[in-house]
This record gives structure tokens, sequence and C-alpha cells, in this order.
């Protein structure tokens, strides 16, 4: 019998982490410019201010996924911001979940904080979705992954101007009543196992971010 599930790729794994942090850079520039016109936005600008912050973030993400360097240079290479790539309002519009109707007024700055908000509440959570994902094929274990997923997530909070502790608790519940109920469900497909371990990398976190009394 042959196996109905195609190979997970290292590749494909990275491409899931990095087109949220990818968003969350976006945002983050959105954020420090002050939320008031997407004209003031500098890309390449918040990056390099930011360099070492990032670069922190990007080698606690190597750590979870095992990704080789060949896997983190795409992050860099993709990325936009050697190009001097702006940031649009069509770009936001994907990454807010199209929170406003198209196009969006973004030089309304009460438009443009909300984008700002839903984006990072969206992109924090699916950059958790896609670690733990990666975590589950490629990652050193549950208890160990759990310290650098959460590490990650504050990181990249930190990024979009937000408290890391808080946003990680936040981030947490978000993912856990957003993706886990239709992936664990008993008739959901999933290749063997892997409901076991997501549940497993699931309960770990939460018992560094909401422990029960």
């Amino acid at each position: 019998m042959t196996d109905e599930y195609a190979p997970v790729s290292e590749t494909g794994l990275g491409y899931d982490v990095f087109a949220p942090l990818w968003g969350i850079l976006e945002l983050s520039a959105v954020t420090v410019s002050g939320a008031r016109s997407l004209r003031d936005v500098s890309l390449s600008g918040f990056v390099a201010a930011h360099r070492d912050d990032l670069d922190h973030l990007l080698e606690v993400i190597r750590s979870i996924g095992d990704f080789s360097a060949e896997t983190m240079d795409i992050f860099e290479r993709q990325g936009g911001w050697h190009d001097n790539r702006a940031v649009t309002p069509e770009y936001l519009m994907m990454y807010s979940g199209c929170i406003e109707g198209y196009p969006p007024d973004t030089d309304d700055p009460v438009v443009l904080r909300r984008m700002v908000h839903m984006g990072g509440d969206l992109q924090l959570t699916a950059l958790l979705d896609a670690l733990v994902g990666a975590a589950t094929v490629r990652g050193p274990g549950p208890e160990q992954v759990a310290a650098l997923v959460v590490a990650a997530v504050r990181g990249a909070a930190s990024l979009l101007g937000r408290d890391g502790d808080q946003a990680a608790v936040d981030t947490f519940r978000m993912w856990r009543v957003k993706f886990l109920p239709d992936i664990l469900r008993p008739d959901a497909p999933s290749r063997p196992g892997a409901k076991e371990a997501l549940r497993t990398h699931a309960h770990a976190l939460e018992t560094l971010l909401t422990p029960y009394p």
C-alpha cells in the first residue's frame, strides 16, 4: 500500500515559517513609522535597524526546525528589503486578512492602525502554527522546542512593538482556538502520529504559557 501523503520537505516547512515572518517585518516597519502613511515606511531601513534582533530570532527558528543554511538563506534572499521593496496596500490587505475593503484608505491613520493590529495578530498566530508544524517533523522534542517557540513568538512580537510575554500568551490562545480543533478532530485526515505529536507540543506550550492553578 503506497503512502497517500507526500513527503514533507525542509524547504516547504521553511516557506511556511518565513511567509508570516516576512509579513511581521512589513507590519513592524509600518508600526515604527507611526502608522501614518505608507509613504513613510522603509522596510530596508527597519531591517537594518533591527538586524541584531532579527538575526537572534532567525537562529531560534533555525534550531526549531533544524533548518540548513540553504533553507535559512531563502528568508534573506526573498525578503524584499535588499531590493528596496515598498510596503503596499495590497501586501497589507493580505497580511491583515482583508479586515478592510479593497482598496483600503491607508492614508487614514485609523484604517492603517486597524490593518496593522489585525495583521500582527494573524501573522503571529500563523508563525506559531508554522513553527509547531516544523517542530513536529524536524524539531528536537516538545519540551525543548516549546521554550524555543515561545522565544520566537516573543521576539517577533517585540519587532511589532508589543510586549513579548503577553503577546506569546495571546498568540498561543488564538492558535489553540483557530488551528487545533479542526486538525485534531478524530475524522480529520493526518499522517500517522501527527495528531499525537501536535497535541503533545500544544500541551508543552500550554504548560509554559497558561499553566492551570
